[in-house]
């Protein structure tokens, strides 16, 4: 039980929050960070574009939290670029129209409106991580582009803004900077689901045999790619404890 001192961060996102399929940078940065007086709940839900995040904010509210951090956007960069999975997205996550890039800054600026109107939370937007670890691929060229709408939807709010993906990309450069393509025909997260869950491999070891540094399928993180979220979150909080 967290004593009448305590913090509590929200976490709200996609399925790399929630870390059923990903390192669990929620349940880790908990662990770092209760010693400080923090405490995480995880608001992730697999599949969820910004459109999805929007329609559940009222779970967010009813916990009045002291911090939010936002990472969501992967999805709505996939959907954007592939209509296939457009067409997927709207009929699972039931959305009122297919992906695009205004779309989805509209949906974060409506998200941040909504907090700040609702709750006293301090919120931190998240830049999106790569897809994949090849930079030059269209995926990792068209992400800077929605972070950009983040960093702005930042200044304009006065919120924080966490550069995960630039320290990533950082990252990537300096050691692996002709890396895999992210492939979205899902057998790479069936088969990370199958390594992991049935034959309790890790995500760093079904990273490596996939043949990533950061991410373990293309899209989700593990424990190196989610240190860079780690540590932009303990440094947010830390900042403005």
């Amino acid at each position: 039980m967290y004593d009448s001192h305590s913090r509590s961060v929200v976490c709200l996102g996609d399925s790399i929050v929630r870390g059923q399929v990903s390192t669990n940078f929620v349940n880790l940065s908990n662990q770092r960070m209760y010693k400080y007086g923090f405490h995480f709940v995880n608001a992730g839900v697999n599949g969820d574009l910004a459109y999805n995040v929007l329609m559940r904010l009222n779970t967010v509210v009813d916990k009045q939290p002291d911090f939010i951090i936002i990472l969501v956007g992967t999805n709505d960069v996939v959907g954007a670029l592939m209509p296939r999975m457009a067409r997927r997205y709207r009929r699972t996550k039931r959305l009122p129209q297919l992906p695009t890039e205004q779309w989805y800054r509209d949906n974060i600026l409506k998200i941040v409106h909504y907090l700040k109107e609702n709750t006293r939370a301090k919120i931190a937007l998240a830049s999106l991580p790569v897809l994949g670890e090849n930079l030059m691929s269209t995926f990792n060229k068209t992400i800077p582009a929605y972070n950009t709408h983040l960093k702005e939807i930042a200044v304009q709010e006065q919120i924080s803004y966490l550069p995960i993906h630039e320290r990533q990309k950082e990252y990537l450069t300096r050691t692996q900077p002709t890396g895999r393509d992210f492939e979205s025909k899902g057998w790479l997260t069936i088969g990370l689901l199958i390594r992991h869950y049935l034959l309790r491999q890790s995500f760093d070891t079904i990273s490596k045999r996939y043949g990533y540094v950061l991410v373990t399928d293309g899209v989700h993180m593990n424990n190196r790619g989610a240190s860079f979220i780690i540590e932009e979150i303990e440094s947010f909080l830390l900042t403005n404890r």
